[in-house]
């Protein structure tokens, strides 16, 4: 006879880029090993590996995770932490006039999806070309090498993420053509084309959630304590900045 299982619920999210509507399950044992010794590592690309894993583990649908944005991955996993550990998660800053610690919690249910008003992926770089571009993802982090400059990741984080350029009669597919062209394509633009570019990048969708804190820890000794009193505003952005 088998050992017996406990039974998990089932929970509902809605999808930030597609609105496709899936269901998951919280992170078991064996999801929150796998994030464990990921975190131990201490290696960026074994932790982007595991936060994947647990992902394709616990959402019921299939879902292309490595393609997926990365605000997707964030916001999809903070769902996974919220419904497994918890939805508060207590946090703590150094106060900036006192220096002492400020203790603040966050509740993770209430993290939306922040969106930059007119923000597109289609981009006319000109009268008669344009381009359609892809989000960030797990598999374009393999591009990025830390043997290259920050101008040149720059450069293959973009030609990357497009995804097909378009003029007056035709439309040419990105996967149809080699780096090389891709590249060519790009430093061949003027400069106020690759500006439109790099604005789609600057109002990409991101996981951010802005908190305020109040410093309550007490100053000064005898007839001379106070309370410090700072109220601060901190910016919560990226999934790292709920776990710190």
């Amino acid at each position: 006879m088998g050992l017996p299982t406990i039974a998990v619920p089932q929970y509902k999210l809605t999808i930030p880029s597609t609105l496709q509507e899936v269901s998951y399950r919280p992170f078991l044992v064996k999801e929150e090993k796998i994030l464990l010794i990921a975190m131990e590592s201490d290696d960026s690309k074994q932790m982007t590996g595991a936060i994947n894993t647990i992902i394709e583990n616990c959402i019921f649908e299939d879902l292309d995770v490595n393609n997926m944005p990365m605000f997707d991955i964030e916001y999809i996993f903070l769902q996974l932490r919220a419904k497994s550990k918890g939805e508060i998660v207590d946090l703590s800053y150094e106060c900036e006039k006192c220096k002492k610690e400020i203790p603040a919690q966050v509740d993770l249910a209430k993290i939306e999806i922040t969106r930059t008003e007119g923000h597109t992926n289609k981009i006319q770089l000109s009268s008669d070309v344009g381009v359609i571009m892809k989000y960030p993802s797990i598999s374009m982090q393999d591009t990025i090498s830390t043997e290259n400059t920050d101008v040149e990741n720059v450069f293959t984080t973009v030609t990357t993420c497009i995804d097909s350029i378009w003029d007056k009669e035709n439309v040419f597919s990105a996967k149809d053509h080699t780096k090389e062209e891709l590249d060519k394509f790009v430093e061949s633009l003027p400069d106020e084309s690759f500006q439109k570019i790099q604005e789609f990048f600057n109002t990409v969708p991101v996981l951010k959630h802005d908190i305020e804190v109040k410093c309550l820890a007490k100053t000064g000794k005898g007839k001379k304590a106070s309370i410090c009193g700072n109220v601060e505003k901190r910016t919560l952005e990226g999934l790292a900045s709920f776990f710190a």
